[in-house]
Order: C-alpha cells, then sequence, then structure tokens
C-alpha cells in the first residue's frame, strides 16, 4: 500500500487559475458558512429543482455509470462525510445527483467562493468555503457537525483542487478524516472512472470521457479516546486506505473496460 506521504502533491501547473476572484472573504468579522433556515431551503429549491434535471440530462452525455448503491441504504438515516478524487467539473455535481434525496453540502476552496458570480451559484447549490487560513478547520466543525447531526451528508475532496482529467490520486490532506473523528461520523469513498470513447481506434473527443462513479463502504473513524488524545496512526491509515482503494479501483474498471 502506498502511504499518503508517499504520494503526489498535484503540481502547480495542473491548478486551474482564477482571475476574477475579488469579493476576497474576511473571516475575522461573522460568516454564515452554512444555511440551515427553511426560508433559504424554500428560495433555493426552484433553482435546486431545475440543476437536478439539467444533472440528468448530463449524465446521459456523460454516459454516467453508477456502481455500489447498496452502500448508500446503509447511511439512509444518518449524516457522513462524503469524500472523492477531484478529476472533472462534475464530479461533485454528480454525487449531488447521485445522494439525492439526501441533502449534500459541498466544501470548497475559498478562492472559488471569492468569485462574485460563482459564489452565489456555489451557495444555492448548498456549498460553502473552506477558509484558507490555519485556523480554517476549526471554524468548519460546528457547522459541519449541525449537518451531520441533522443527517444530511457532507462533502470534501481530500485533494484539494480540481485535476482536469486526471486519474493519479494525490495526497490527501487530511481535513475530512480530522472531521469523521471528531464528530464520529463513517467516511463514504467515491470515486470517480474516466474511460475515453474510442472510435476507429482513435480516441474521440477526450473532454467528454465516459464517467463511472463507484460508492465504497462506509469507512468508521477510531472511537474518541477520554483523554482527548487524536489518534494519529489510525486516522493516517484510514486516509491511506481509502486512497489506495481509489487507486485499485481505478485500475480495476480501467482494465475491464479496456479489455471489452
Amino acid at each position: 500500500m502506498k502511504g499518503n506521504c508517499q504520494r503526489r502533491l498535484i503540481p502547480k501547473e495542473k491548478i486551474i487559475p482564477l482571475k476574477r476572484d475579488t469579493k476576497k472573504i474576511d473571516f475575522t468579522k461573522k460568516y454564515k458558512l452554512i444555511y440551515f433556515n427553511w426560508w433559504f431551503e424554500l428560495l433555493i429549491l426552484p433553482f435546486y429543482l431545475i440543476c437536478y434535471a439539467l444533472t440528468a440530462l448530463c449524465s446521459v452525455y456523460f454516459s454516467l455509470r453508477v456502481t455500489g448503491r447498496e452502500h448508500l441504504r446503509i447511511l439512509r438515516k444518518q449524516g457522513c462525510i462524503v469524500i472523492s478524487n477531484h478529476c472533472h467539473f462534475f464530479d461533485t455535481i454528480f454525487a449531488n445527483y447521485t445522494l439525492f434525496p439526501h441533502r449534500l453540502y459541498t466544501s470548497v476552496v475559498q478562492r472559488n467562493f471569492e468569485v462574485p458570480i460563482i459564489r452565489r451559484i456555489l451557495r444555492f447549490l448548498r456549498a460553502f468555503p473552506i477558509p484558507k487560513t490555519a485556523p480554517g478547520l476549526k471554524m468548519i466543525i460546528k457547522p459541519v457537525g449541525e449537518a451531520l447531526r441533522r443527517g444530511h451528508h457532507v462533502l470534501v475532496m481530500p485533494e484539494g483542487d480540481l485535476c482536469y482529467l486526471s486519474q493519479e490520486i494525490f495526497q490527501f490532506k487530511p481535513g475530512a478524516f480530522y472531521l469523521s473523528y471528531y464528530h464520529q461520523a463513517p467516511v463514504l469513498p467515491i470515486v470517480y472512472v474516466l474511460t475515453k470513447r474510442i472510435k476507429n481506434g482513435t480516441e474521440k473527443n477526450r473532454h467528454r470521457p465516459r464517467i463511472h462513479q463507484v460508492i465504497g463502504a462506509p469507512m468508521y473513524p477510531p472511537p474518541q479516546s477520554p483523554g482527548g488524545t487524536l489518534p494519529q496512526k489510525e486516522l493516517d491509515e484510514m486516509m491511506d486506505t481509502a486512497a489506495q482503494w481509489m487507486d485499485d479501483t481505478i485500475s480495476f474498471y480501467q482494465a475491464e473496460e479496456a479489455a471489452r
């Protein structure tokens, strides 16, 4: 098994830059990370339903295939931390689509929330920013815990950034696993397997891969210790197991596709 520290960080040149992140967020002032208000849900409902219908069409366009739905039934009445690789613009959208009718709150990097129009769209899709400062994780502990207490799911991309069309699993950030431990919530791993469309022996439209979403079995954090000591070794092993499962699953299904 490849340890997390042995995995590469996403190369800087692979990270898509943002040039219009002009609405800077000042987290030293009061900032609402997640809305649970009934009026907010009523406000976003028409927009959300339209997006859901459009996502259904996109699932056909990308030939979306889903494996492992039986693992969702285990968490039917329990909130969890959802993790996945971040390799396509639609991976978070398809997670929302597959996990419906569960509410899914999606964490995104702060700079995405600082783009004027995008921030509104993200907010309407129940996304929230992760502060890029060191105390950022502490700021989201309480609202994430409230979401989980209500039986909702929270999506965290442990690689941190989008690496478009990549099938390499990069080094994980530990935030999702710390949140899992702190709130004693299971982690639901999802991996996206991208396969090329081949016609007459040549690759066809590389920006429209077939997308296969594979849902893994829930992983459970170690119990909290009475002394409050963080079980770093157990959490590292949990993180390594999740990353290795993604690696192995991508290899398995890509080999299966190639053999057809």
